[in-house]
């Protein structure tokens, strides 16, 4: 890549919350620093979250990284999931 990215975009794209989901999980992928604080609401994380939607778990596993493990991620409760939802907090992308 011949374009130089700017520090503070590097910042930006560090400073997101990403979860993927297969319909009926939710797991987190990046963002683990702020864990705590999305699921306790009570401290500043990073708006909105996104989340990538895929039609199966086969489908999310063709487009993981193979190093990683699935039961190794953060399920996020779905309870968390629907305030995020309801605080419009949340993008979810379908893949």
């Amino acid at each position: 890549m011949s374009e130089e990215i700017a520090e503070s975009d590097i910042e930006e794209l560090e400073d997101r919350i990403l979860l993927i989901a297969d319909g009926e999980t939710h797991w987190l992928i990046e963002g683990e620093k702020y864990l705590s604080a999305m699921l306790a609401a009570d401290d500043y994380y990073p708006t909105p979250v996104i989340c990538y939607l895929y039609e199966s778990r086969f489908d999310l596993m063709r487009d993981l990284d193979e190093d990683v493990i699935l039961n190794s991620l953060w399920a996020i409760h779905p309870g968390i999931i629907g305030r995020l939802k309801r605080e419009e907090h949340i993008i979810i992308e379908r893949r």
